[in-house]
C-alpha cells in the first residue's frame, strides 16, 4: 500500500489526476483491509476534485467514512469535505444550488479551526470561509477571512493572490472603492507565483482593466485588456475561460473608440468561436452581435451589419433597445440596397414602439422609410414618410431641405 500511495501522490503532484485515478482503480479492485480501502477513497476523491466531479468526491469520502468513522478527525481529510461540498455548491447548474452545501462545507472548515488551530494550511481554510461569505453576500465577514488568511500559514503557494485578488473583487464591486480594487489587484498579479496556471493571472487582468475603465483611464485599460487576451492564449486550455472574458472585455472597451472597428470585430468574433452557442435567450451574445453590428455600419459592412443586428433581437427579443435595433437594421439594409427588408424594419420598429406605448418622434426614421419607398417608386407612402418626417423634424435639423426635396419629387411623381 506504501508504494501505490507514493505513486499516486507523485501523480497528483504532476496534476496528472487521470493517471492517478486508473492506478486508483486497479488498486481498489484488489484484496484490500478497510483502512486501505477508505484510503484509496479519499485518494480517488481527491482526483475527483481536481477532475471537476464533487459530487463522485463525496460520494467516496462518505463511503471511505463509513469505512473509518473517526477518518475525519483528521484535518486534511475536513478540508478535503469542506473542498467538494463547496465545489458541488460552486459548479450546480444555475437554479440548482443548494444552501446546504455551503452549510456542510463551512462546518468542515470551522472544526479544522477549532481542532487544529496550527493547521499547516490554515490560510486556506480562512479563505475558502471568505469565498462561501461572498456566495452568501456576507462581504464584511467575506474580508476579515481573506485578511485573515493572508497573514495565517498555508501550503498553497497561490494563496497569497488569490486573497488579494478577492479583495479587490470586493472593493470594485462591492465597495466601489476603485483605488484600493486597483491596488489589491496590482498586489495579486505581483505576488503570483510564476509558473503556475497563467489563465488565473489573465482573469485578473481583466478585473484590473474594468476597474480602469470606471476611472476613465481608459488607454491603460484597454492596453491591459489587450495583456489579459495575450496570457490567456498562452495558457492553453487551462486559459480557456479567461480568454472569453478578456476578449469580451477588449472587444466592450474598443467599441467605445472610433477608427479601431477592425480590431472590435476581431476580437467578438473570435469571442463567438471559442463560446458555446447558447440555446435559448442570452444577454451577452445579444451585447455581442449589437456591438459588432455597429462595427460592421461603420466599416460599410452592411450586411454583416444587418445579420448581426438581427442576431442580437434573436439572442434576446426582449431586448430593452428593440425600437432602435430595427432602425439600425433598417439603415443597413436601406444602405445594401435592399430597400423592402429596409421597409419590413421600420414597420416592426414601429410595431414594437407602439407597443411599448413609445410613439417613435425621430425624423430620421421616416426619413429612411420615405427613401426607402422612393426606391421603389412607391411615391405615395414616399410622400407620407416624407410629411411625417418634415413635421417632426426640428427647424435646424440636418438634411432637411434634402428631405422636402425628396419629398415634393414625390408629390410630382405619385
Amino acid at each position: 500500500m506504501q508504494d501505490q500511495s507514493q505513486a499516486i501522490e507523485d501523480l497528483l503532484l504532476k496534476r496528472d489526476h487521470k493517471k492517478a485515478e486508473i492506478v486508483i482503480a486497479r488498486a481498489l479492485r484488489s484484496k484490500n483491509s478497510d483502512s486501505d480501502r477508505a484510503r484509496l477513497l479519499v485518494y480517488r476523491a481527491r482526483t475527483r476534485l481536481i477532475g471537476a466531479r464533487p459530487e463522485d468526491a463525496i460520494d467516496d469520502l462518505l463511503s471511505a467514512g463509513n469505512l473509518i468513522p473517526d477518518m475525519f478527525e483528521q484535518p486534511e481529510r475536513l478540508e478535503l469535505l469542506g473542498d467538494s461540498y463547496f465545489a458541488r455548491f460552486e459548479q450546480a447548474s444555475l437554479g440548482f444550488a443548494d444552501r446546504n452545501d455551503t452549510l456542510q462545507a463551512s462546518k468542515f472548515y470551522q472544526k479544522v479551526i477549532e481542532i487544529a488551530p496550527h493547521y499547516a494550511n490554515l490560510g486556506w481554510i480562512y479563505y475558502q470561509l471568505g469565498r462561501i461569505a461572498l456566495t452568501d453576500n456576507h462581504i464584511g465577514q467575506a474580508e476579515i477571512y481573506f485578511r485573515q488568511a493572508l497573514f495565517t500559514p498555508s501550503q498553497i503557494s497561490q494563496l497569497t493572490a488569490y486573497c488579494y485578488e478577492r479583495l479587490g473583487f470586493t472593493a470594485f464591486y462591492e465597495r466601489r472603492d476603485l483605488n484600493a480594487a486597483l491596488g489589491f489587484l496590482n498586489k495579486a498579479i505581483d505576488t503570483y507565483p510564476t509558473g503556475e496556471n497563467r489563465g488565473w493571472l489573465a482573469q485578473v487582468h481583466t478585473l484590473r482593466s474594468r476597474v480602469l475603465r470606471d476611472m476613465h483611464n481608459y488607454e491603460q485599460a484597454l492596453a491591459t485588456a489587450e495583456m489579459a487576451v495575450a496570457v490567456a492564449a498562452g495558457a492553453g486550455p487551462e486559459g480557456h475561460v479567461s480568454r472569453i472574458e478578456a476578449l469580451l472585455t477588449a472587444g466592450e472597451l474598443l467599441a467605445g473608440l472610433d477608427g479601431r472597428e477592425r480590431d472590435v470585430v476581431g476580437y467578438l468574433q473570435e469571442f463567438l468561436q471559442i463560446t458555446k452557442k447558447p440555446l435559448g435567450v442570452d444577454v451577452t451574445w445579444s451585447r455581442v452581435h449589437e456591438m459588432l453590428g455597429d462595427a460592421y455600419f461603420r466599416l460599410g459592412q452592411y450586411e454583416g451589419a444587418a445579420e448581426a443586428f438581427r442576431a442580437a433581437l434573436q439572442f434576446n427579443p426582449y431586448h430593452p433597445w428593440e425600437v432602435s435595433l430595427h432602425y439600425r437594421i433598417a439603415r443597413s439594409c436601406y444602405q445594401k440596397r435592399d430597400y423592402e427588408a429596409a421597409v419590413r424594419a421600420i414597420k416592426q420598429m414601429l410595431a414594437a414602439a407602439e407597443t411599448e406605448g413609445e410613439p417613435v418622434r425621430d425624423y430620421r426614421v421616416y426619413d429612411v422609410l420615405g427613401n426607402a419607398h422612393f426606391a421603389l417608386k412607391r411615391y405615395g407612402e414616399a410622400v407620407e414618410a416624407y410629411r411625417i418626417a418634415l413635421q417632426i423634424a426640428p427647424p435646424n435639423a440636418e438634411n432637411v431641405d434634402k428631405i422636402k426635396t425628396y419629398y415634393q419629387f414625390a408629390q410630382e411623381l405619385s
